[in-house]
């Protein structure tokens, strides 16, 4: 094998085989279990509505609580998945699927410039896709910020080694990614702990430059000057003051929970065994906090695990300042290896497309039953379903996105989905209630005079005011 320097392991490893494996599974995997979640479907209604006004709209226009005012941050993300979903959801599952293949490729070859061998790498991404299935395996609005983040993790690793005008791309990627989600927020704190821990002592004049345009590319989005208005009510809205839903802490009842903190135990056992650069140390420290807060914070800390952990088996190959030996060169994949990958990444989408389109199906007859038994009703239900009525046309009472909305209403719908007293406000402001068979909230409802029920598919139940 080709040496490339003082301290250069003596074989280095080209091959991609292991890799391609590992990304083969991902993609089936994938394909037999990806589902639309809760926190993406909102941004389908509000893009169908934009695309079909030709305006931006005063806050959330499916839903009839008080919502004016809500700075419009995501309009592009709103337009894009309106568009991907007009052939239905399996347009919705297509676009996730070459996502997380895409993310987990870049994690790959950011391994592999820290001189990971092929079999640790795939070992690597295995742990990756384990501890972080419930992110890969449903489709929400936070699949957006998967690739941009890996982008930048792979942007700021080589800039330390080989600081260039490359660090350039870091205000690009952070105006096209908070145009789409609220996650761009930690990938401008990774890029902050490199550029001050990193960069500074070495290119200062340049270094405060990237920086104060990276944080001015946050503000390039329709709602301009506005922007930090929306962030601060996305952190403070009511499901993150409570830790509910997508806001709730790792839960060690939780089994997809567990998996995240074991991928995480076991990648940051391997990624510390070498030491890092002291800006990857701050990052992870911040992540890991982040983590603790609210569960779904820990796909990015598996995510910037992943690599480091990879390359921990290997000979020492910390990247450095001036080591011109970093990054290694990488080899490519066969040509046979290369076919194969894709012959099965499209068996991989092909199974995804035949599985999703009963899926889709499935989701337009429920939403036309809800109409039938309620019409014209403002409609109050639980996520995520709440969201595909919203797409099919049916009014509701309040959905996601959670922050657009007052915050007594906000604590009246999170009391709905639990089934508590204070649920009594959101029912009381509609027409028609739909709930589990033998959830707490069906409960409190079959309690009440003065609501019909109807049986739907699928255990629900639907109340319509008399």
């Amino acid at each position: 094998m080709t040496q490339h320097g003082p301290g250069a392991p003596e074989d280095l490893d080209r091959s991609w085989g292991a890799v391609g494996v590992s990304l083969l599974t991902a993609a089936f995997v994938l394909a037999l279990l990806a589902l639309v979640g809760a926190d993406l479907l909102w941004l389908v209604a509000l893009g169908d509505d934009v695309r079909r006004t030709g305006s931006v709209p005063d806050g959330v226009p499916f839903a009839v609580a008080p919502s004016d005012g809500w700075p419009p941050v995501l309009l592009v993300a709103e337009v894009v998945l309106s568009v991907l979903h007009g052939p239905g959801l399996s347009a919705l599952l297509l676009w996730h699927f070459l996502t997380v293949l895409a993310t987990l490729a870049v994690v790959a070859v950011d391994a592999r410039r820290r001189g990971a061998s092929d079999r640790s790498t795939a070992l690597a991404l295995g742990a990756l896709l384990l501890g972080g299935i419930s992110v890969f395996a449903v489709v929400r609005l936070q699949t957006f910020s998967l690739l941009p983040f890996a982008l930048v993790l792979l942007l700021v690793r080589s800039q330390h080694v080989r600081p260039g005008r490359g660090i350039w791309w870091a205000p690009v990627l952070v105006a096209v990614w908070g145009n789409l989600h609220g996650s761009v927020l930690l990938g401008v704190c990774v890029v902050g702990a490199y550029l001050l821990l990193s960069r500074l002592s070495r290119r200062p004049a340049e270094t405060i430059l990237v920086g104060l345009a990276t944080l001015a590319a946050l503000f390039v989005n329709p709602a301009t000057w506005r922007t930090g208005e929306y962030y601060l009510g996305v952190m403070q809205n009511e499901a993150a003051a409570q830790g509910e839903g997508l806001w709730a802490a790792p839960n060690l009842s939780d089994p997809f929970d567990l998996l995240m903190i074991a991928a995480a135990v076991v990648l940051g056992a391997f990624a510390l065994r070498r030491r890092l650069p002291l800006w990857e140390y701050v990052a992870l420290a911040g992540l890991l906090v982040a983590t603790v807060v609210a569960a779904r914070n820990g796909i990015w800390l598996l995510l910037l695990l992943t690599a480091p952990a990879a390359a921990g088996r290997a000979p020492s190959r910390t990247a450095t300042p001036g080591d011109p030996d970093v990054p290694p060169a990488l080899g490519r994949p066969s040509a046979r290896a290369t076919v194969v990958c894709l012959v099965g990444a499209v068996a991989a989408g092909a199974l995804l497309l035949q599985r999703t389109h009963a899926l889709s199906e499935d989701d337009e007859r429920f939403a036309a039953q809800v109409a039938q038994a309620a019409p014209g009703q403002v409609v109050l239900a639980p996520e995520p379903v709440v969201e595909s009525l919203a797409v099919h046309g049916t009014k509701v009472w309040l959905s996601n996105p959670l922050d657009a909305f007052e915050p007594a209403d906000q604590r009246a719908y999170l009391d709905f989905m639990a089934g508590r007293p204070g649920m009594a406000t959101a029912v009381a402001a509609s027409g028609a209630v739909l709930v589990r068979e033998g959830s707490a909230a069906d409960e409190r409802m079959a309690g009440l005079s003065d609501f019909d029920v109807t049986e739907l598919d699928g255990s629900w139940l639907i109340y319509v005011r008399t």
